[in-house]
This record gives C-alpha cells, sequence and structure tokens, in this order.
C-alpha cells in the first residue's frame, strides 16, 4: 500500500501494481499533478487522467501502459501513457478494469445453444442472464456477473460473433432501460428502479453549489412510434367466385381460414379489401375470437352496463349486432351473419387495426332485408323468348325414333333453333371464363366458357369467326353475349369434363359425359341445382404476413402537453406478439424534453454516488430530483467536485444517436488532420489506445470516415436527384418540394452500383387518411448490366394515417449481377399519395436530412 500526496495533502490510499507486480516501498516522492480528475458516467467507459512527476524512484519506469492500481476500492488499468523527457513528467489515463471484458472474444456457432437445421431461423427468447453466462462463464480474466431487478425475456434470431462490449451491447439493445455499472470485473446489470436510488440528499443553490445551469431541450421528444413486428409464410384460401355481383359464396371458413367468407361478405356492400385491409381484419378477428365464431366473454354482464358478453367472430354485444345485422342473418354467433354485420358499419375497415379492441360507431349502411339470388343465375340464350319450345330432335338424350341419323340416336347437347328461338345474340346461360375460342369440323367455329363445375359449349351457331363477341381468358356473367348467330341454331352442349377435346370422345355415347341443358338451366333457375358452387371457386395462395399488424405507440399524456413528435418506425423481426412489442416500444419513448443539470459544488466535500438520486433546489424558481449520470472528483482542497444529473430515459434511440454522433466526430477529426490540423501525440496515442481497446467500434467509425471523405470527393452523398412520374404539389414538407402521386410508380434516376457493397434508402411519404383503399410501398430496384432486373430490397409499407413518415431500409446488401439501382415508391388502390426528399446513399447508414431539401 503507498500513500499519493500533492503537495503536502494526502490525496488518497492506493495499490500500485506495475505489470502486475507488487512494490513494497514508499512512493511519496511520485506526486500526483493537480490535473487528477476521476470520473464516472452511466453506461460509458469511466477513466482516471492524471500526471506524475520522476524523483529518480524506479516505480516510475513502471508506471507504464498495462499497470494497474486501485482508486476508492475500484481497479483501473493504464492505457495511455505520454513521457515527457524534458519535464521529468508522464501524462497517464487510465480505464477501469471493466473494460478488459473486450479481451472475451465468442465466435456465434458457440454462444449460447447452436439451433439445429430446422430452427435455426427461429426466435428464441433469453434472459439477461442467458447472454451473461455465454459471454462470462469459464472465461480466464476472473470475471463474473450479478442481475439485479426483473426483466422480461426477450427474442432475437441470432447472436453474431463478438466481443465482451459487443455482448454489453446486446443487453442495452433488447433490454434499454438496463444500466450495467460493474464492480471491478464483476459485471452488475441492474433495473432502473433497483439501481437508482434515493439518499435524501439535496443539493441548495447558493449554499452547496457555486453554479447551476439547466439545459432544457424538446429536440429528442419521441412520444409516437410505429412498431413492425416479424414476418412469416402464411397459407390463404381466396375467394374467386365468377359471375353476377351476388353469385353464391362461401359462409363457412376454409380449413379454418376466414378470408373467403370476408371477401364475400364483403362483396354485397361493393368493397373489395385490398390484402392489406385483409390482414388487419384477419388479425382482428383472430385477436376478438381467436376465429371462434361461438366465442363469448366470460360473465353475464362483464361490463356492468346491462350489455351482457360479447359475442360470436368480432366479438359484438348483442344490442349492438342487432343493430347493425341484415335479415335474415340474424345469428350472432354465425360468423358470416357477424361479417354481413361488419360491413354494414359505414367505413368498418377503418374502425379497426388490428391489435385492440374496437368499438362500432356510425349509422347502419341499410336495414334492407339482404336477398341473395340463385347461383350466378343461370339463363336462357335468347332472354326474349325464354324457355321456349323444342321438337324431339332438338332435345338432349337418345332418340332412335326421330330420325335423324345420329350414332347410337344420341344428341349430346340442345339446339335452339333460329325459328322456334329467334334472335341473332346469343347469350350466355351462365357465368365463367372463357377457355377456348376455336374451330373444329361438325362443331364449326365454337367457345366454351368454364363455369366452376361446368364446361359450356357454344356451337354450329357461328359461320365466321368474326361474329363471336369473346375473347379468351375473358370472364363473363350471365346473359353476356356470346357472339352473333347466323345460322340455323345454337347448338349448347354441358359437361363436367373440363378438357373438350376428352369429353368430345363421348359425344355419341349416352355415359354421364353430357348432361342434360334443359334441366340444367329449368332447376337452376327455379332453384333446385344445388350441385353448382358457382361463385364458391377458392385457391390457395402463400403470402408473406405480419404476426401481427404494424401499430402505432402513443404517450398520450406526453402529446396532450408537448403535442405529436413521431419517431422513425421500431422495426424488430423477433417479435411475434404485439402486446409484447407494445411494452418494448414503451420504453423506447421519450416523451418530455431533456432537462440535464450541471452543477458546481462547494469544494469536495459532496461526494457524488453514481446510482443516487439528488433533490435540487434554486430558490422558488427551480427544484426537482434527478438522477446522478456522471460526475468529477477533485483531489485537492480548494478545488471543486461536479455533478451532472438528468430526467433522460436510457433508450436503444439513445444509443444510436450516440453511435451517429462518434460517427460524426471521427469525420470531424479527420478533416483536421486532412487539413493539416493534426492533434497532438497525446491525441494521436489516444486514438490507437481507442482501436485496441474497441475495434470492432473503432472500424465502423474509420468506414464511416473514410465513407464521407469518398461522397465528399466523388460527390455521391446523395445518389438519388430526382423522381420521375406524379404531378409537382402546392405543399411542402420542410422547406423540400412535395410530389402528389395517383395510383401509379415513381422511379428515381439510375445509380451506379459497381464495386458497391451495400447502400441504405429513405424517403418522406405520407398517404390521404380519410381513404383507406390506397396503399404505397417503397423498395430499391436493382439491375443487371443489360437493363433487366437484379431483384429488390425489402419492401417498406406506408401507414395510410395521414401524417409524414420515414420510410427506409438500411445495410441494403446489393445482389450478385447488380450494375444499378433505382428509387421507387409505388401506389395502388385510390386516393392521394405525397412523397418528398428522397435518397438512397452508400453504406450502411443514412445520412442526416437537416441539409437536405
Amino acid at each position: 500500500m503507498y500513500l499519493l500526496r500533492l503537495g503536502g495533502d494526502l490525496i488518497g490510499l492506493y495499490l500500485l501494481i506495475p505489470h502486475k507486480q507488487t512494490y513494497k516501498e514508499p512512493i511519496d516522492n511520485i506526486i500526483l499533478w493537480p490535473t487528477f480528475k476521476p470520473s464516472w458516467e452511466k453506461n460509458s467507459t469511466y477513466q482516471v487522467t492524471f500526471s506524475v512527476f520522476n524523483y529518480g524512484d524506479p516505480l516510475y519506469d513502471e508506471l507504464d501502459v498495462e499497470s494497474s492500481f486501485f482508486l476508492d476500492g475500484q481497479e483501473y488499468v493504464v492505457k495511455n501513457c505520454v513521457e515527457n523527457f524534458d519535464t521529468n513528467t508522464k501524462d497517464i489515463t487510465a480505464w477501469h478494469v471493466y473494460n478488459e471484458i473486450n479481451r472475451i472474444y465468442k465466435r456465434s456457432d458457440l454462444t449460447l445453444n447452436k439451433p439445429t437445421d430446422d430452427t435455426q431461423n427461429q426466435d428464441v427468447s433469453y434472459s439477461v442472464e442467458d447472454i451473461l453466462k455465454a459471454w462470462i462463464d469459464g472465461n480466464n480474466l476472473g470475471f463474473s456477473y450479478e442481475v439485479h431487478g426483473n426483466f422480461d425475456k426477450q427474442s432475437t434470431s441470432k447472436f453474431d460473433s463478438g466481443s465482451g462490449k459487443d455482448m454489453l451491447s446486446k443487453i442495452l439493445e433488447l433490454w434499454p432501460n438496463a444500466i450495467i455499472f460493474p464492480d471491478n470485473k464483476n459485471i452488475r446489470v441492474y433495473s432502473e428502479d433497483e439501481f437508482y436510488k434515493d439518499n435524501g440528499r439535496v443539493i441548495d443553490f447558493p449554499h452547496d453549489a457555486k453554479s447551476v445551469k439547466t439545459t432544457r431541450d424538446s429536440q429528442s421528444i419521441i412520444n409516437e412510434i410505429r412498431c413492425v413486428g416479424g414476418k412469416h409464410e402464411v397459407q390463404h384460401t381466396v375467394y374467386t367466385g365468377t359471375g353476377g355481383a351476388n353469385a353464391s359464396g362461401p359462409t363457412e371458413p376454409v380449413n379454418g381460414d376466414w378470408t373467403p367468407v370476408i371477401q364475400y361478405a364483403a362483396s354485397f356492400y361493393g368493397i373489395k379489401p385490398t390484402d392489406q385491409q385483409l390482414n388487419v381484419l384477419r388479425a382482428q378477428i383472430h385477436l376478438e375470437s381467436g376465429g371462434r365464431e361461438d366465442a363469448q366473454q366470460p360473465g353475464a354482464d362483464p361490463d356492468r352496463d346491462g350489455s351482457g358478453p360479447a359475442l360470436g367472430l368480432l366479438q359484438f354485444k348483442q344490442r349492438t349486432f342487432n343493430y347493425y345485422c341484415r335479415e335474415p342473418y340474424t345469428n350472432v354467433k354465425h360468423g358470416f351473419d357477424a361479417l354481413i354485420a361488419f360491413f354494414n358499419i359505414p367505413n368498418a375497415l377503418g374502425q379497426i387495426n388490428g391489435v385492440t379492441g374496437w368499438s362500432p360507431h356510425g349509422a347502419p349502411i341499410t336495414k334492407d332485408k339482404l336477398i341473395i339470388t340463385p347461383p350466378n343465375p343461370w339463363g336462357w340464350p335468347f332472354p326474349n323468348v325464354g324457355e321456349g319450345h323444342f321438337s324431339l330432335g332438338q332435345t338432349f338424350g337418345t332418340h332412335p325414333q326421330d330420325g335423324v341419323g345420329r350414332t347410337n340416336g344420341f344428341h349430346d347437347g340442345l339446339d335452339f333453333g333460329s325459328v322456334d328461338h329467334p334472335g341473332s345474340e346469343v347469350h350466355a346461360i351462365h357465368g365463367g371464363k372463357v377457355q377456348d375460342v376455336g374451330y373444329i369440323a361438325g362443331l364449326e367455329n365454337y367457345v366454351t366458357v368454364v363455369s366452376n363445375d361446368y364446361l359450356i359449349c357454344y356451337q354450329e351457331a357461328f359461320s365466321s369467326r368474326s361474329n363471336i363477341k369473346v375473347s379468351v381468358g375473358q370472364d363473363i356473367k350471365t346473359g353476356d353475349v356470346i357472339g352473333i348467330r347466323d345460322t340455323s341454331h345454337v347448338h349448347i352442349g354441358i359437361t363436367k369434363q373440363k378438357n373438350l377435346m376428352v369429353a368430345l370422345r363421348s359425344a355419341w355415347s349416352d355415359d354421364g359425359t353430357w348432361l342434360d341443358p334443359l334441366q340444367i338451366i329449368r332447376d337452376g333457375i327455379g332453384g333446385k341445382d344445388n350441385n353448382d358452387a358457382v361463385g364458391n371457386d377458392t385457391t390457395t395462395e402463400s403470402q408473406e404476413e405480419y404476426y401481427f399488424q404494424p401499430f402505432i405507440v402513443k404517450d398520450q399524456k406526453s402529446i396532450d402537453e408537448w403535442g405529436e413528435h413521431p419517431g422513425p418506425d421500431l422495426v424488430d423481426e423477433r417479435f411475434q406478439d404485439a402486446e409484447a412489442m407494445r411494452k418494448y416500444a414503451m420504453t423506447t419513448l421519450k416523451p418530455d424534453p431533456d432537462l440535464n443539470l450541471e452543477v458546481t459544488l462547494n469544494g469536495n466535500e459532496f461526494v457524488p454516488e453514481a446510482n443516487e438520486i439528488v433533490r435540487v433546489i434554486t430558490g422558488k424558481k427551480y427544484s426537482g430530483s434527478y438522477k446522478t449520470v456522471g460526475f468529477t472528483l477533485a483531489p485537492a482542497k480548494g478545488q471543486d467536485n461536479t455533478i451532472s444529473l438528468n430526467n433522460t430515459k436510457t433508450t436503444i434511440l439513445d444509443y444510436q444517436n450516440q453511435r451517429t454522433k462518434r460517427l460524426e466526430e471521427a469525420l470531424d477529426e479527420q478533416r483536421q488532420r486532412m487539413e493539416g490540423l493534426a492533434g497532438s501525440l497525446d491525441q494521436q496515442s489516444k486514438s490507437l489506445t481507442q482501436v485496441v481497446n474497441d475495434k470492432k467500434e473503432t472500424d465502423k467509425n474509420m468506414e464511416a470516415v473514410d465513407q464521407n471523405i469518398y461522397w465528399m470527393q466523388n460527390g455521391q452523398h446523395n445518389l438519388v436527384t430526382t423522381m420521375t412520374g406524379g404531378t409537382a404539389s402546392s405543399e411542402k414538407y420542410n422547406n423540400s418540394p412535395v410530389l402528389e402521386v395517383e395510383q401509379g410508380t415513381l422511379r428515381s434516376n439510375e445509380f451506379n452500383l459497381n464495386g458497391v457493397s451495400s447502400i441504405s434508402s429513405r424517403l418522406m411519404a405520407k398517404l390521404n387518411a380519410t381513404d383507406n383503399s390506397i396503399s404505397a410501398t417503397t423498395y430499391v430496384e436493382f439491375l443487371k448490366s443489360d437493363g433487366s432486373s437484379a431483384g429488390k430490397s425489402n419492401i417498406v409499407h406506408i401507414v395510410n394515417n395521414g401524417a409524414w413518415q420515414s420510410a427506409g431500409t438500411v445495410n441494403i446488401k446489393i445482389p450478385a449481377g447488380t450494375t444499378k439501382g433505382r428509387l421507387v415508391f409505388d401506389v395502388s388502390g385510390s386516393g392521394k399519395a405525397y412523397v418528398s426528399r428522397a435518397q438512397v446513399n452508400l453504406g450502411y447508414r443514412v445520412t442526416d436530412w437537416d441539409s437536405l431539401k
């Protein structure tokens, strides 16, 4: 143990361990220079700096890099030593020993539980202890850990290789309110309520402090963000029924999927939900009832207002359902009935968000009885005649006595003659899709239409192909004109064999291939035909879908006091549960203006504690209790301790902002060096020390510096200069021009990507919130040298909330074969979209927009 003195004043009792050796001799002749200032800052590297004189003791030579000593029970390791031979002094910078955790390096394949092939892409939930254990257990440097407070488990898909510092950064990323405050090599992680303690101490200005400076800054307020969670592939059954508007459709879910029922119910109101609207309604159904149409809220009257329990697929209260339902669909516990009532609500799709409960409002669109006409009704080819009359040889079936000489006496269809069924226009007897328009001897020019269960063939009526008025692939409905008859009759055949060539093999055989058109049309018109599922066609589609719909998180108290201050989207694919993401998102908001206090105390008797809440009083004007986030201790009598306090919550956004600030500082430093304004050797040595002890972060800093220098030298700070399309709007966004788009695509100029490994994109956009049918996305399109597509980046969706929002993707990897790219803004549906301030930057970050107009 040794006494270190400043002049004749005792500074403290220290153990000096140069190069890990212990020395017993007194070292009174090593004197601390008055610049000795141990300092501390929350969640940051903390260090001590001081100077020592050499009076000839050999310990002066041993006080060098990697020596360690103890200060107030905490070990510090010398990382920077600048010796001045002319003054016989050394300037020492020592970091707290916890920084040595950077020497622990874990590989991703050895960290936590190595995933198997079938689980490698699945998110896994981890606790703080799991992550600490993965890095610290079994280390040979003497590190241990403790966790104080409660932390929910957080999910993440993988852990990259990294150092102990990366591990601590991962903890702060997954648990933004965590506080890391080590005790030597014991890494301690605290929740805020466990770390900060109010010991009742007060600083009263001017009695206890020489100065108190407060800084209030509202620029950092974030009280509203959009949460975007993970995605997965989902199989959906899509209703694709053809024919009349009220064609018979599905009223029960298909394999548990309500999509076709939703689409069918919506069709009665002339609504065709977009994919995004379907996603939201499916999510709402899952939230309300889990897809169970008989679901019932527990309790006879849960809300104690006489309204009874919520019921059914969308959890209507009975009296609310009665208000919106339409006869005869009045069973709240039948899903189709509930959806008919739902779409009878004005702007129903705009009243749900798929994340929270809902409360219908607005008068019903109609209370008329809902009449569903027969399945895409059957009709006659000559409507003015109707069924008319037929002679024996015209009808379907075996007629050996009619003398027409058909093989086996069999007629495979029904003939509508020009005498008994006058008229030239041949009308469709059923809706469907035109499968073929062709010519076969005997059939002459013909048309086939597939109507779900049936193939219908119109033949022998058209002497010229020009008489046929439909084309292959066209969707038709009952009554549409197929063509102009200019012969003696039209032959109509109906079969369930969808391949005409196969069906024609049975043209002279009564084997069940061909069916009686007269009976089918009669039964269809009379409502007896229950075999035809026309309008009930479904197909299965696979699409990528959010586990839950993106939603907005707000701090309403902050909004009421300070107005809306939206922040960038919180995009985190590890979240599969909306409520878990909501809780997490609330911890990232910054609801109040930053309030920072810098206090210079009277002397150094008041010694701050790192985890202390201190009350500051400045007379009648100002008082409050704040968290200690940093302090500097003065070593000698007559000198003043200083303390920094604030009200700021530590969030992942802060971490990002701090990183941006460090990048900007690195850029300023590089510019100074380029201009011949290099710092001192001392500063250079410290920079080298930073490289050694925080190599990964420093590499990123230098990459950003090099990137910015490249931009300055090559004029490629912003690769996007123009967006083509749309019309100029009279509106401005932050003094920047705005383009107005209605159902179309904007594309930027093409930019060169030869030799580029990654880019980042960003633009500002908003949608007309009064029109739910509009949707917009943005992405970067990659092109090969021949102009063909090389792929595109992740698609980012624009929220339809009428507010300007930032949309883009960072760190986009360039696909192989790419030579050029362009930014795309795509609008679909009806309504107006607006876009402004678009950019694509080289590298892994997007430049601050303050200077971009």
